[in-house]
């Protein structure tokens, strides 16, 4: 059974979850190591990481906005992927965040990407764990990004974008635009 820690500045999460990010993201797709924690001293930012005893699984990364729950990163550890805790991980923030609508995004599927099958996989996983298509794709930072949602609506981009500026800071909007 998982538990969970709600991030306060714990060396040891702070150096796992560091370890992690730059594992599992690439580095166009993540902010830097120090903007992700200091981030976290935005009231809408939380970071969780994610523990089966005594060993450390994975984290997710959240920002709160209106009705919105958007888990801007989500990562299980290499070694325990596919063992059904990146499902684990959903279905706990799920309950935590019942009144939230969650908000995913995740790589553009299309097969001119090289990692493509990887690309829907995960999509996949997604909807396997009963998110719905959002219908909104965006360029952030040159990435192309689609996202998936669950609960009773879809986000649109107005919204979108201020999830942005509370994750980030005002200005990194700026690098963000709707497909």
């Amino acid at each position: 059974m998982l538990t969970q820690i709600v991030y306060s500045s714990q060396k040891e999460i702070k150096t796992a979850v560091t370890a992690l990010l730059i594992e599992a993201f690439p580095e166009e797709e993540r902010p830097p190591v120090p903007l992700f924690f200091k981030n976290l001293q935005r009231k809408a930012n939380r970071l969780i990481a994610f523990y089966d005893g005594k060993v450390f699984i994975g984290f997710a990364y959240l920002t709160f906005y209106k009705d919105t729950c958007y888990i801007f990163f989500l990562a299980v550890e290499k070694e325990h992927r596919n063992k059904g805790y990146g499902g684990q991980i959903l279905e706990i923030l799920k309950k935590d965040y019942q009144d939230y609508v969650l908000l995913l995004c995740y790589e553009e599927v299309n097969p001119q990407y090289p990692n493509y099958l990887e690309r829907v996989k995960r999509e996949q996983f997604y909807l396997s764990q009963g998110f719905k298509d959002n219908n909104l794709k965006t360029l952030e930072y040159g990435v192309a990004f689609q996202s998936v949602y669950y609960g009773n609506h879809k986000i649109n981009f107005e919204d979108y974008k201020e999830i942005f500026k509370l994750a980030f800071g005002e200005g990194h909007d700026q690098h963000l635009k709707q497909l």
